[in-house]
C-alpha cells in the first residue's frame, strides 16, 4: 500500500509536467492535455508490458543525458565557459543576491536540511518504478553494475544542474520575452516548471526547444508508464494473488488483473493530474521522495 501511495505522488508530478508542457507547447488546454497523456500511457502499458516499457527508458535516458549535457553547454558557452562569470551573473539579477549561492532558504535549519538530504538520497532508491529495475538484470552481480552505472549517471547530471538552474536566473530572468504582457515583472510564461524549456530557447533556438520538448515528453511517457506498470504489478501479484487469493491464482487471471489495474491507474492519475493543476513540481518530487 506504501508503495502505491508513493506510485500516484510521483504520477501526480508527471502528470502535471506533461499538461503544462503540452500546453506551453500546443495552447491545448491543461485538462484535455492531461487525458491526452493518460491515455497513452495507458494503452502503451495495457499493451507493451515491461519490454516496452524498458525499451522506452532506454531511450529516454541517453536523449535526457544528451540534451542536459547539449543545454549546459550552451548556456556556459554565453558566460566564456567560466563558472565565476556565470554565478556572478546570476548573483547580480537575482532578488536574493549572493544567498542564492548559500543553503536553499526552504530549509531554515540543519535538522530540516540532513532531513531532505536523506530524503532525497534513499528516497530515490526506494521508489517503486526504480527497484523493478533490479528484475530486469539476470543476476546479482550485474544488478550491482546497473546501481553502479545509474549513480554515477544521476550524480553527473546534478552536477549539470547546477549550471542549468544559474543559468536560467541570469538568462531567462532578465528576458522579457518568457514573462506575460512582455515585462520581467509579469508572471513567468508556463509557469516555473518550464523554466528548462525557455533556457533551451533563450540558448539554442526553436530547434533545442523543440529537441528538449520531444527529450521532456519522452522522459515523461516512460516514468508513468514505469510507474503504472510498478502500480498495476503491486496490485495483481501483491495484493491479489498474495493476500487476496493467496497464491491460488493462474497466470493468465493475474495478467488480466494487472490489465484492469493499468486501466483505473490511468483513471486516477488523470483525476490527480487535473487536481494538482498548477502545484510546484519540486514540492511534489521531494514529499514522494
Amino acid at each position: 500500500s506504501s508503495g502505491l501511495i508513493v506510485v500516484f505522488f510521483y504520477l501526480i508530478v508527471q502528470m502535471v509536467g506533461a499538461g503544462e508542457l503540452i500546453q506551453l507547447l500546443f495552447g491545448l488546454d491543461y485538462n484535455y492535455a492531461v487525458i491526452a497523456v493518460g491515455v497513452l500511457m495507458t494503452v502503451y502499458v495495457a499493451f507493451g508490458g515491461m519490454i516496452a516499457t524498458t525499451w522506452v527508458q532506454i531511450i529516454k535516458a541517453s536523449l535526457l543525458l544528451f540534451g542536459g549535457t547539449l543545454l549546459a553547454v550552451l548556456t556556459f558557452a554565453q558566460f566564456g565557459f567560466s563558472f565565476e562569470d556565470l554565478a556572478a551573473s546570476a548573483v547580480e539579477v537575482h532578488k536574493n543576491g549572493a544567498a542564492i549561492m548559500g543553503p536553499s532558504t526552504l530549509l531554515s535549519d540543519p535538522v530540516q536540511a540532513i532531513s531532505f538530504a536523506l530524503g532525497a538520497c534513499f528516497g530515490l532508491l526506494g521508489l517503486p518504478h526504480i527497484l523493478m529495475r533490479f528484475f530486469t538484470v539476470p543476476d546479482a552481480v550485474e544488478a550491482r553494475k546497473s546501481a553502479v552505472y545509474a549513480s554515477g549517471f544521476i550524480g553527473y547530471f546534478f552536477l549539470v544542474i547546477c549550471i542549468l538552474g544559474l543559468g536560467a536566473v541570469a538568462i531567462v530572468s532578465t528576458d522579457p520575452a518568457f514573462f506575460t504582457g512582455g515585462d520581467t515583472g509579469g508572471a513567468l510564461i508556463g509557469g516555473n516548471n518550464m523554466v528548462a524549456l525557455h533556457l533551451a530557447s533563450a540558448t539554442g533556438g526553436n530547434l533545442m526547444l523543440g529537441f528538449l520538448s520531444a527529450v521532456a515528453f519522452a522522459t515523461i511517457l516512460a516514468v508513468v508508464s514505469g510507474l503504472a506498470l510498478a502500480g498495476a504489478a503491486a496490485v495483481s501479484h501483491d495484493l491479489y494473488a498474495n493476500v487476496f487469493r493467496a497464491g491460488r491464482v493462474s497466470d493468465g487471471s493475474e495478467i488480466r488483473v494487472t490489465k484492469i489495474a493499468t486501466l483505473g491507474i490511468g483513471v486516477v492519475a488523470i483525476g490527480l493530474g487535473i487536481l494538482f493543476k498548477g502545484q510546484n513540481l519540486a514540492f511534489l518530487v521531494s514529499l514522494a521522495f
